[in-house]
């Protein structure tokens, strides 16, 4: 995706259709309107939305909090300050998640500290916590204590998020390359110092002790190449800063209660069977019903099953995953088209 089209990502959000989002809307029909039954983060509507395919979209979540925070960005009312949630601790998140009331502030945080977009478990485990936070607190303050303070000198003038983070980006590349190269030279300067007093034991000696700081530097900024918090938090900047679109509508609700129309356009990412995912107690039958149901047949489904009354519109390939378990392989995701029965 070109850099100017990522704020269709939508929101960093669990099962998020970033990554086919636009071969999905190649292959929908052109409507009035498009109706996003399970929206999530939103990229399915912002993608319908710029299309120019349909006169109106529906944007649907029963997770108020989530419709509440894509429409506080997206009209223009949001007075959140991103910058003032680049460093939230494990103690700051477990204390918005357990014991502070749901708000946009809220979710925004349960969404950007929380592993795999779960908005339940902290983003990093206990071992990897303070070293990326350390990083963070270089980049936007320089207090860290560390030589990555070096960072906010250079990229203290920049505004945005999306700014420090590639500066950051760029700074990692270059001070590699540079810990390298200076590894080297100042290896053969103590050489030739030392060589010239024959203390050899302190050569050895002095050498093993640069070699294993510069690694240790070196292996620190390959751990820190990516620091997802960021990341998710450059991804609702750009949201923040686009112009209002008008053609979507916003809605919470449960799926039941959507009114479909017969032209409707209706794209439906629900649970996944056999998935983790939970939609709260999510009923297949119940869907399918529901589906069946419905004035529409324009009706299609993301899975990675062949549900039962539908057909393949297309297969969408393997999904990319940056989290990998052991013995778990990608599936094909699947475009199907539903048929009444």
């Amino acid at each position: 995706m070109k850099n100017i089209d990522r704020w269709k990502r939508g929101l960093p959000y669990t099962g998020n259709k970033s990554q086919v989002a636009e071969k999905i809307m190649n292959i929908l029909p052109n409507g009035k309107r498009f109706v996003d039954v399970f929206g999530g983060g939103g990229s399915m509507s912002l993608h319908a939305a710029s299309s120019n395919k349909y006169d109106l979209v529906l944007y649907n979540d029963r997770r108020k909090y989530v419709v509440e925070l894509l429409k506080d960005l997206l009209l223009g009312d949001s007075k959140l300050n991103f910058l003032d949630y680049v460093y939230i601790t494990r103690d700051d998140f477990l204390d918005w998640r357990d014991n502070k009331p749901i708000s946009v502030e809220r979710t925004l945080i349960l969404i950007c500290y929380s592993f795999g977009n779960n908005m339940h478990d902290y983003l990093w485990s206990e071992k990897n916590e303070a070293e990326k936070l350390q990083a963070t607190k270089a980049l936007f303050f320089g207090n860290s204590g560390t030589f990555l303070d070096n960072i906010y000198a250079e990229a203290k003038e920049l505004s945005t998020i999306q700014e420090k983070y590639a500066y950051f980006h760029k700074w990692i590349r270059h001070h590699k390359d540079s810990l390298k190269h200076n590894n080297q030279l100042e290896q053969l300067k103590q050489l030739e110092r030392l060589q010239r007093l024959q203390h050899l034991a302190q050569l050895k000696q002095l050498e093993r002790l640069q070699r294993l700081q510069h690694l240790a530097q070196l292996k620190q900024l390959e751990r820190l190449q990516r620091l997802q918090h960021l990341a998710r938090l450059q991804q609702l900047e750009q949201l923040q800063r686009l112009q209002q679109l008008e053609r979507i509508e916003y809605s919470s609700c449960d799926y039941h209660e959507l009114n479909i129309k017969p032209d409707d356009i209706v794209y439906c990412d629900p649970p996944y069977i056999n998935t983790k995912q939970s939609y709260g107690e999510f009923n297949n039958d119940d869907f399918d019903n529901w589906l069946n149901q419905l004035p529409t047949n324009q009706i299609y489904i993301s899975e990675y099953t062949v549900l039962p009354n539908t057909e393949i519109a297309c297969e969408l390939g393997k999904k990319q995953n940056f989290i990998s378990t052991p013995g778990n392989s990608r599936k094909t995701e699947l475009l199907l088209k539903y048929i009444h029965h």
